[in-house]
């Protein structure tokens, strides 16, 4: 079996490359659009939205709520009350 030795600053090379943090983005955008259908399919109110923020070297997707981190928390994965989560973020990413 190959031994693979990886240099530790690699990683570090690598993600600051500008096609890659471009790719990362991209990437992300295109789940995001994912996201937003899956939430406007369900969404009751339309008080919640998927929004996409670009750092320096990351992106993030999230689902952001006017009304609050516990309402979003709530949409994305269910509520106490047995009420069951939209899931747009894990099923817009491929982790549910």
């Amino acid at each position: 079996m190959a031994r693979v030795v990886v240099y530790p600053e690699c990683n570090d090379i690598v993600a600051h490359r500008f096609g890659v943090i471009n790719a990362v983005y991209g990437v992300a955008q295109k789940h995001a659009a994912v996201a937003r259908g899956i939430l406007m399919a369900h969404k009751a109110e339309g008080h919640s939205e998927i929004v996409v923020e670009r750092g320096d070297v990351d992106t993030h997707v999230s689902l952001n709520d006017e009304r609050g981190d516990v309402a979003a928390a709530a949409i994305e994965y269910g509520n106490r009350y047995g009420g069951g989560g939209v899931d747009a973020l894990g099923r817009a990413f491929g982790l549910t």
